[in-house]
Order: C-alpha cells, then structure tokens, then sequence
C-alpha cells in the first residue's frame, strides 16, 4: 500500500513530468542562441504582430512576397505547427522569429509578449474556440472554464511576469498600444534588437498589414483554403474596449476581480 506521502510525491512528479513534456514539445528540436519569441495568449494581437514583422523583413530583405494566411508561417513559423522549423532564413533580420502561446519556457531566451485586455481576450477568444467547434457553451461559461478563461489567462501571464529570469530578454508590448501608435512601438521594438528602420518601411508594412487587409486576405484564402472551416473567421472586430457591450456587468466583475492584480500592473482599469 502507498502512503499518503508517496502519493503526494507521485502525484507531484506527474504534473512535473506533463509541465516538462509540454514545454519541450512547444520548442524547436534544434533550438538557436538569436531565436526571437513572440508569446502571447491566444487572440491577444500575435498573428497581427507577426504579419507587421513579416512585411518589415521581406521588404528590408528586397523579397517582392504577399503575405498572407496561407504563407505566413513561412516567415514567422508557429511551434505549435511544427518543432522542425527550417534553418534557412530571411537575410533581415538574419535570425528566426517564432510564433508561441507557450507559458513561461525556460528555452525562450528572446521574447516579446504581447498583453490585450483580458475583457477583450475573454469575448474574442470564445467566438474562436466556438466558430471551430472546441467549445459548447456559454460566454459566461468559458470565462469560467479552467482550461479557457480567466484563471488560464492570469496563469499564463503569471508565468511570463513571475518566472522569468533576468538572463532572459524580455519585452512586454500591450495590444492597445500597437494599434493606438504602430510605428512607435514598432520603432521601439526594432531599436531593441539593434535596428533603425526607415519609417516608409513602417507605413507601408502596417498598411499590408492593416484589419482591413487581413480580412480581405482571409476572405481570398478562406484561411489557407482549408474547406473544414469554411465558416470560420478569425478575423472578428480587432478594436480595443468592445467588451463593454458584449458582457455581462456579472461577467466583466467577475474577470476584473479575478485579474485585478494583472489587470492593474498592465493599466487596464480605465478601459
């Protein structure tokens, strides 16, 4: 018979084991010291960002390519796709940029995290996981949902803000701010990997990479022309703030009180 202790202990090393499982499986197989990470929850601004990123680097690369939603992982690969990512890359910047929703991986030692209004993840979200079929219910139910909503959320920021090492470069950018002002923090973000852009490569790369122009490129390609999800749009609103009519006073005091420490350090309160 096992002691009450043993089982602890066992039941201790299971969880260690699917924790260290999950973030090797969410990691290159053959990982490289100049690897740049861009993390986020999902539908928290990452394939926006890596659209942007993808046209500033084959414009600065002189490569004459649409991007879009049939090839965008050919620029800025997805792990969650694939962990055998290819080793040619762009001439700029010269080094991998990759697509994660991991929470803190120690194997990161590059990041740029990506933060949107809880509020606005919790209703954005839902309609994605519902339009493919992954979720049944209720808005209300998914905020609530152990593995969807809230408290997955806070739990993956809580991992990115708490469990990161100082050896580790890391930059946290709000969704609110990319699409308030993209060419600043753009500028910014490029003056930390050591780049001045041309503010003309800036404009035109957020032009291509505007809502307007995604949706129409997902309408062209119906999202890689997968005809499973004929339906599916993930292109939705993409503005800040629309949670206000779209949830409960119930729902938004349950998320402000669950996230209130988060949603104070990232300066969601008056939103």
């Amino acid at each position: 018979m096992y002691k009450i202790q043993d089982l602890k202990l066992l039941f201790k090393e299971s969880i260690k084991y699917v924790l260290t499982y999950h973030i090797r499986r969410l990691t290159p197989v053959e990982r490289r010291h100049d690897d740049l990470y861009l993390v986020s929850f999902p539908k928290s601004g990452n394939t926006w960002l890596s659209f942007l990123m993808a046209n500033i680097h084959l414009k600065l690369s002189n490569i004459n390519r649409e991007v879009n939603f049939f090839n965008i992982h050919d620029f800025i690969p997805d792990i969650h796709g694939s962990r055998d990512l290819k080793r040619n890359i762009l001439p700029f910047p010269g080094h991998r940029v990759i697509k994660s929703h991991s929470v803190f991986n120690p194997f990161y030692r590059k990041v740029i995290y990506i933060i949107r209004d809880p509020r606005d993840v919790m209703v954005s979200y839902y309609w994605f996981l519902k339009n493919l079929g992954s979720f049944n219910g209720s808005l209300s139910e998914m905020i609530r949902s152990p593995l969807f909503g809230i408290n997955a959320w806070c739990k993956h920021v809580q991992s990115w803000v708490e469990k990161t090492p100082a050896s580790v470069s890391i930059d946290f950018v709000r969704y609110e701010d990319l699409k308030s002002n993209p060419s600043e923090v753009l500028r910014r973000l490029y003056k930390l990997l050591g780049y001045t852009i041309p503010n003309d490569i800036f404009l035109e790369s957020i032009e291509l990479s505007s809502f307007e122009n995604m949706k129409k490129l997902e309408e062209f390609y119906n999202y890689g022309g997968d005809m499973r999800f004929a339906d599916f749009k993930f292109m939705r609103k993409g503005k800040a703030g629309t949670y206000k009519t779209e949830l409960s006073k119930e729902d938004i005091s349950f998320i402000n009180q669950t996230a209130s420490r988060w949603i104070s350090i990232f300066r969601y309160v008056e939103l």
